[in-house]
């Protein structure tokens, strides 16, 4: 079922052509950051160009690896984290304010992401490609297999491959996803994929409607 969800997804992102929100970084670092390592800082732009997939990117490296014999698995894990994103401004879910407005729901998260250090074979348990968070609230989309390479991911936004990031509530309700993007969000991207170091880049950050 959830595969013939993202085959959907992805289809009708195919017709998608508005973008709601994009970060290519080839300036700066767009004021993204670096969350779960040993200190939050910033990440490290990058100006240059891997065959024109990734050209301008930033990255980072694990510097926390917090796993024992029993549990090889980081149990610190860090993310690239952006800055705060509006799409749609502060509403109640179904009020009047909202229904006037008429709120945008993305349709499509796209990236570009590489390593160039890791051991791929020996990634952590039970990861999180992406999380978003606004407020006190928090979705989590859920990792694919991925071995390192150069790669664009597409994580459709469909209310049934994204679950709460509260373990004691895990299904959504269609209140909870649409509130998502309702006012200021933050997305967080998965950077620490293994047990061991590894260092990561991304590129081409795009919220797509």
């Amino acid at each position: 079922m959830f595969q013939l969800l993202i085959i959907f997804a992805i289809i009708n992102f195919a017709s998608c052509q508005e973008v709601l929100f994009k970060n290519d970084f080839l300036r700066d670092s767009n004021e993204w950051r670096i969350t779960g390592n040993k200190v939050e800082e910033p990440a490290v732009h990058q100006s240059y160009n891997l065959n024109y997939d990734m050209s301008h990117y930033i990255m980072f490296k694990d510097n926390l690896i917090n796993s024992d014999s029993k549990n090889p698995s980081d149990k610190s894990l860090w993310y690239f984290e952006s800055p705060q994103i509006i799409i749609n401004p502060n509403c109640k879910y179904e009020s009047s304010e909202c229904k006037k407005n008429k709120p945008i729901y993305p349709t499509v998260l796209t990236f570009t992401m590489t390593s160039f250090v890791g051991d791929f074979k020996r990634q952590n348990n039970n990861l999180n490609l992406v999380k978003i968070k606004n407020g006190s609230n928090s979705i989590v989309f859920n990792a694919p297999e991925y071995n390192g390479e150069l790669k664009t991911f597409n994580v459709p936004f469909v209310k049934q491959l994204w679950r709460n990031n509260d373990v004691m509530r895990s299904q959504l309700s269609d209140e909870e996803f649409k509130n998502i993007f309702i006012g200021p969000f933050i997305i967080e991207i998965l950077g620490d994929w293994t047990q061991g170091m590894e260092v990561m880049g991304l590129d081409n950050v795009i919220i797509w409607k």
